[in-house]
């Protein structure tokens, strides 16, 4: 082996490559290794096993402008010294960039402060003594929000060092933000003892403070946010907010849940197409950019950016904070998209605001998942205070017509007609049997609620309309096809023992039992709506109630295999399925002046089945009538 001293001259002529002697405000490391941060060893890699080193701050918020501690040492249990170090403060959204810079170093003989891309951004070794966890001060930018990972280089020898030491991330939040963590004092005292670094586990819980974007809405600012009354909560899924001094209109937009995008569109109703949009876009390498695009109604691209000039907007703020995607931008007061003329000093416009987690490609946004709402009046952009949102009347109407029709009307219908055609015998409603009046009477008010419910959402969204991914509007159009044309069969019904009724049996089975299941599961498919805002647990409820009529439908079901077996014993006819056959059956099989075996039963069984649907009815239009009401059950359950 070489003798220490040699070795540790050699160590020093190396790492000369890396780190050059400086000044505080020298030039520093050559850019290269400020870059990469790479010593230039000759031949020789960074280690690939896991780094006995660690990169700890003092907190995981910090404000604009305030300072914290960041701490460099080795792992717990296992204390090794450093030899030489880089280390710097680099966006998350933008790893490339070194910001901040560092205030105090502990010991001035072994550690330095260099500017590498700006004033005092680095620090690192001047000699390479083996050294202890050493801790510095470094001071947050006051023109930078978002997430910040300090990154070394480690060297414990010539021979060996680590590459990409980082640290949790550190969000820059704005000077009014509480942070709850102990201020900060500057030291340059060394540390005498090698102490291992312990990463705190978890940040302190900090009051609840409304966002920037939520400050002013009463009273200095129009704001517009989804889902309604959220602004003052300061909870919105998407939120556009408007500031005008003069000429000149100051825009804010965020996005609540990770979105991908949040957009807001200038538009002259509260439907989509024909807009001005404006998207704050959150892009695969993490930064946040601002375009413009021109929206176009139901058809394909939907939306283009090529159609919109970019230079009508100015970007002065954008962030991705713990989910939240923010971008404060300006807007010429007059510009022309698309031929139209957009005059922020003189027109009215609706405010429309949208979010979602995905993009159709790389200049398209994709589906609204999260947020999709619209203004109800067009509005001046110079007014002041909380906008209101579009009427959901319609939507409202039409989510408990489609409820009471298929869980309700429907539900008890098809158990009459299959379970109760020899109950009641003797009995008659307007002429007809009771179980037959009955069926009618429900699959008239499924037709009627079906039509209604229809030409409301026709209504509602200005005609046919996708839901992204969702399927909804598809098995919702099949389920009204099916729903209209059954009754016009059950018209023209032949009579009973031709030759046609078996075809027209099945059919009229078949129909009738595809539009119920389909029905449901397009109501099952509205739960996962954006625009029907209803809570997850929805589906629960739903499928409780498909639970409870499948298992009623089980038990009537073996009521009919018993009775079946009794046909030989007793005469009477129960109408089992292979009765759609329409074939004839022995006299002594025919008897219809009796109730069926098990008729008692049947009966007690529909008095508890049909309250409860009325229930499950009732609950669901709650649900619809008085949505979103998700935040709400999360509070009462802590969530």
């Amino acid at each position: 082996m070489l003798p220490r001293k040699r070795s540790r001259s050699l160590m020093t002529l190396a790492l000369m490559v890396l780190i050059q002697s400086s000044e505080q405000h020298g030039s520093g490391a050559p850019p290269g290794s400020c870059l990469d941060q790479l010593p230039r060893h000759p031949e020789i890699m960074p280690q690939t096993t896991v780094p006995p080193y660690l990169v700890v701050p003092s907190t995981s918020l910090v404000r604009q402008g305030d300072t914290i501690k960041v701490t460099i040492g080795s792992q717990v249990g296992a204390p090794v010294p450093i030899g030489g170090f880089i280390l710097q403060a680099r966006e998350v959204q933008n790893p490339d960039k070194i910001i901040g810079k560092f205030l105090s170093v502990p010991d001035p003989e072994s550690t330095q402060i260099i500017s590498c891309r700006g004033d005092n951004d680095t620090v690192t070794h001047s000699n390479p003594e083996d050294k202890p966890a050493l801790t510095f001060l470094w001071q947050a930018p006051t023109d930078f929000l978002g997430g910040v990972e300090f990154r070394a280089t480690v060297a414990q020898s010539y021979a060996m060092f680590w590459k990409g030491v980082e640290s949790k991330v550190v969000e820059v939040v704005t000077p009014d933000t509480v942070v709850t963590q102990p201020p900060t004092t500057p030291t340059t005292e060394r540390s005498t003892v090698v102490s291992p670094v312990v990463m705190e586990s978890k940040p302190k819980p900090v009051p609840r403070q409304l966002d920037t974007i939520y400050q002013g809405c009463a009273d200095t600012k129009l704001c517009y946010g989804v889902p309604e009354n959220c602004i003052q909560t300061g909870n919105c899924k998407a939120i556009v907010a408007i500031f005008v001094a003069g000429d000149k209109y100051t825009f804010e937009i965020q996005g609540t849940g990770n979105p991908k995008y949040v957009a807001a569109a200038l538009s002259m109703d509260n439907k989509m197409g024909d807009d001005s949009a404006m998207e704050c876009v959150r892009s695969d390498n993490g930064r946040v950019n601002l375009f413009t695009s021109w929206t176009y109604p139901k058809v394909d691209p939907y939306v283009r950016r090529s159609d919109s000039p970019q230079d009508i907007v100015q970007l002065i703020e954008s962030s991705f904070i713990e989910g939240k995607l923010y971008c404060k931008f300006t807007r010429d007061a007059e510009s022309t998209v698309m031929g139209q003329t957009f005059n922020l000093m003189t027109n009215k416009y609706n405010l429309m605001v949208v979010s979602g987690d995905s993009m159709k490609d790389a200049d398209r946004v994709g589906f609204h998942s999260l947020a999709y709402e619209s203004t109800g009046e067009p509005l001046a952009l110079s007014s002041v205070g909380e906008a209101a949102g579009a009427s959901k009347l319609l939507l409202k109407l039409h989510g408990s017509f489609m409820i009471a029709a298929w869980l309700g009307a429907a539900s008890l219908g098809i158990l009459l007609a299959r379970y109760f055609r020899q109950t009641w015998v003797g009995k008659q409603l307007g002429g007809k049997d009771i179980w037959f009046a009955y069926h009618r009477i429900l699959m008239v008010l499924t037709w009627l609620l079906t039509v209604v419910g229809f030409i409301l959402i026709v209504v509602e969204v200005g005609g046919w309309s996708t839901t992204g991914d969702n399927p909804h509007a598809i098995t919702g159009i099949v389920t009204v096809i099916l729903c209209f044309i059954q009754p016009i069969g059950a018209y023209f019904r032949p009579h009973p023992g031709t030759k046609q009724r078996p075809v027209f049996n099945w059919l009229h089975w078949l129909v009738g039992n595809s539009a119920h299941i389909l029905g449901i599961a397009t109501i099952f498919l509205a739960v996962y709506l954006q625009k029907a805002e209803l809570p997850a647990w929805s589906v629960f409820v739903l499928a409780a109630f498909v639970a409870f009529h499948v298992l009623v439908h089980l038990v009537l079901s073996l009521t009919v295999c018993v009775a079946e077996g009794k046909i030989s014993r007793s005469p009477v006819n129960v109408f089992p399925m292979k009765d759609m056959m329409g074939q004839p059956r022995q006299a002594t099989q025919l008897d219809r002046s009796i109730d069926a075996p098990f008729s008692s039963f049947r009966r007690l069984l529909l008095g508890i089945y049909a309250p409860i649907v009325l229930i499950f009815v009732v609950a669901m239009i709650c649900l619809v009538a008085l949505a979103p009401i998700g935040e709400t059950y999360n509070t009462i359950m802590g969530a």
